[in-house]
C-alpha cells in the first residue's frame, strides 16, 4: 500500500475512533474515572447521620475505585457553605457533595439569599438513603401516642412548646405542618443545633421535639424520651410500637434523605458511572441491613428520578412554609 494511501487510511481510522469516544472521555479520561483522589463534601459536622453515611460511602467507593475518596466537612450557614463549595467546583467528577436534603429543598423557599441555585448549579447523581423523624416527648407529658398527644395539645391551646434544631430546619417545619394541619397552638423554641435542643427536651424544659430516627432509637429504648409518632408513611422496624403520624394526618410525610450530587456541567458519562457504582454498594444486603438497624431505608435511583424527587420535595416544603408563615431568621 502506497505511503499516501496508508496516511489517508490512518487518518480515517482515527476520525472513526473519535466518533466512538465521547467528548467527556477525550477531555477528562472518563473511561478510566477516577484516576486520582476524589473529594466528598459533607455540609454538616462530624458525627451526624450525613457525616456517618458519607464516610461509609467514601470508604466503599475508595475500595471499588482503587483511589482515595476523602471526606471534607464544610459546615456553616445551615449547610449552604458546603453546598456552595461544590456548586462552584470544577465539574469533572473529582468534587462531589454528599448532600442532606434541607439545603437543597428547604432553604430556597425560606427567602434566604443563597450563593447557589440547587437546580441550576448542581447535578443529582443518586439518592443513597432516606429516613423519617420521630416526634418525642418528655415522660412528664401525659401522652404515649400521637392520637392522644394531638387531643392533649388541642385541648390546651398555647400551653405547650416544642424545640427544634433551628428555624427552617426539617424538625421545625415538620411540627409546623402538624400545627397548621391540626389547627394547634404551639410555641416554637429554636436552638442552634439538635444537641442543644435535645438537652432541654431531656430536662423537660421544652418538652417535645422531632429527632432523626437514628438518634431517636436509643433515647426511646432507654426511656429518656417517649416516641409518639414517626414522620414517614409507615412505622419503622426499629421502633415498631411508634405509630406513623400519617395514620392521623393523611398525607403527612417528612423524610430526610442523603445522596450524591455534583457540580452542574459534570459529564454525563461520569455521572452515570458514579451512579452505577453507588447502586452496586446500596444493593448489598449487608449495607441495607445496617441502614435498617438505624431506622433508615436504602433508596438507590437514577439521576433523573433523584431530580424528580428533589423537585417534589421542594414544592412540598414551599407549600408548608407558605401555609405556616415561616420566615428565615
Amino acid at each position: 500500500m502506497p505511503l499516501r494511501t496508508r496516511i489517508v487510511c490512518t487518518r480515517l481510522l482515527l476520525a472513526l475512533l473519535g466518533v466512538c469516544i465521547s467528548p467527556a472521555e477525550a477531555q477528562t479520561g472518563a473511561g478510566a474515572f477516577p484516576s486520582r483522589p476524589v473529594r466528598v463534601v459533607v455540609q454538616y459536622p462530624p458525627g451526624g447521620t450525613p457525616d456517618v453515611y458519607g464516610r461509609i460511602m467514601a470508604g466503599e467507593l475508595s475500595t471499588l475505585w482503587g483511589q482515595p475518596v476523602v471526606v471534607e466537612n464544610r459546615t456553616g450557614a445551615a449547610g449552604a457553605i458546603g453546598t456552595d463549595a461544590v456548586a462552584k467546583a470544577s465539574p469533572d467528577g473529582y468534587t462531589l457533595l454528599f448532600a442532606a436534603d434541607a439545603p437543597i429543598t428547604i432553604s430556597p423557599s425560606l427567602g434566604i439569599r443563597l450563593p447557589y441555585d440547587p437546580v441550576r448549579d448542581l447535578a443529582p447523581i443518586v439518592n443513597v438513603a432516606q429516613g423519617p423523624f420521630t416526634l418525642m416527648v418528655h415522660p412528664s407529658v401525659p401522652a404515649r401516642d400521637f392520637r392522644t398527644w394531638l387531643a392533649l395539645v388541642r385541648s390546651q391551646p398555647g400551653k405547650w412548646s416544642y424545640a427544634s434544631s433551628g428555624n427552617g430546619s426539617n424538625q421545625h417545619l415538620a411540627m409546623e405542618w402538624i400545627r397548621t394541619a391540626g389547627h394547634l397552638e404551639l410555641t416554637h423554641v429554636p436552638y442552634k443545633g439538635f444537641g442543644q435542643a435535645l438537652t432541654d427536651a431531656l430536662s423537660g424544659q421544652v418538652p417535645m421535639l422531632f429527632g432523626g430516627v437514628t438518634a431517636s432509637i436509643g433515647l426511646i429504648q432507654s426511656g429518656k424520651l417517649i416516641g409518639i409518632g414517626i414522620s414517614g408513611p409507615h412505622r419503622v422496624a426499629a421502633l415498631p410500637d411508634v405509630p406513623a403520624i400519617a395514620e392521623e394526618i393523611p398525607g403527612f410525610e417528612v423524610l430526610a434523605w442523603y445522596g450524591f450530587m455534583a457540580p452542574a456541567g459534570t459529564p454525563r458519562d461520569i455521572i452515570r458511572k458514579i451512579n452505577a457504582d453507588v447502586l452496586a454498594i446500596v444493593r448489598r444486603p449487608e449495607f441495607r441491613a445496617r441502614l435498617a438497624r438505624d431506622g433508615i431505608e436504602a433508596v438507590g435511583n437514577s439521576p433523573e428520578e433523584f431530580a424528580a424527587q428533589i423537585a417534589r420535595d421542594a414544592a412540598q416544603w414551599s407549600k408548608v412554609i407558605k401555609a405556616a408563615g415561616v420566615k428565615a431568621d
